[in-house]
């Protein structure tokens, strides 16, 4: 759940009030010298280029015995989808205090900020030679309830997302920007249309690393348009996710 923002016009005294008494801090903080502590913090930097951020996460791994899907939440020095990165260090505080701050059973549907009964029973960052995923990357493990699970298996739940409060600052840093991707989907996660079967992919990428068109070749008589880095658009009623993280 976000934290409270000073809203425009709003005085100190009012935003305090207000911020102490919201269910998020109320059930994030357990005692109210933290919660006058943390709403200090919030008016005191509300000027400051912080800003609530979401981020899609794909669902990289199943495990269907288990009911659980994992996924990179962030990799440290990977450009993300706004043009923007973050350090080693920032990523793995934020890996670190996920779990030191107790929020395992934040897990919503599509931001509906209702608990779903999905909870977090891994949350780790990768080092090298990782044999599933890029080193410095921060990792969710999530176990999913029966019609959660249903739904990452329909194809209609492909990934998550994660929301959270962060400084932002111009840095001059050296990057290569891929140009296009080139691979293979994952099988069709509904295989009540068509059997099973993958496609190959490319995915075209302008100077900012920002997708600008994605196209599978023909299999089972159709294709896919690709707009995001997680799945392909839907034809025929089902979709494939996509992983494009490079080996």
């Amino acid at each position: 759940m976000p934290l409270p923002k000073p809203k425009d016009g709003e005085d100190k005294d009012t935003f305090l009030e207000r911020c102490i008494s919201s269910p998020s801090i109320q059930n994030e903080f357990s005692t109210n010298e933290q919660r006058v502590a943390v709403c200090n913090s919030l008016w005191e930097n509300a000027d400051k280029t912080e800003k609530e951020e979401e981020r899609f996460v794909e669902i990289q791994k199943t495990d269907k015995k288990n009911q659980v899907v994992k996924g990179i939440v962030y990799t440290a020095g990977h450009v993300d989808t706004d043009g923007e990165t973050m350090t080693v260090e920032d990523v793995q505080k934020a890996c670190w205090n996920f779990l030191a701050h107790r929020k395992e059973k934040n897990i919503d549907i599509n931001h509906n900020w209702e608990a779903s009964g999905c909870y977090v029973i891994e949350s780790y960052m990768t080092e090298e030679n990782d044999p599933n995923f890029p080193a410095n990357s921060w990792v969710l493990a999530v176990k999913c309830t029966d019609d959660v699970w249903q739904q990452v298996e329909n194809g209609d739940l492909n990934g998550f997302s994660f929301g959270g409060t962060v400084s932002k600052y111009p840095a001059k840093v050296l990057l290569e920007v891929a140009k296009q991707i080139i691979g293979e989907t994952f099988p069709n996660t509904n295989k009540d249309i068509l059997p099973e079967h993958t496609h190959n992919f490319v995915i075209y990428y302008d100077e900012d690393g920002k997708i600008v068109k994605g196209i599978t070749d023909v299999s089972q008589e159709h294709f896919h348009t690709i707009s995001y880095g997680t799945a392909t658009d839907k034809e025929l009623s089902h979709s494939h996710r996509i992983d494009l993280n490079e080996d």
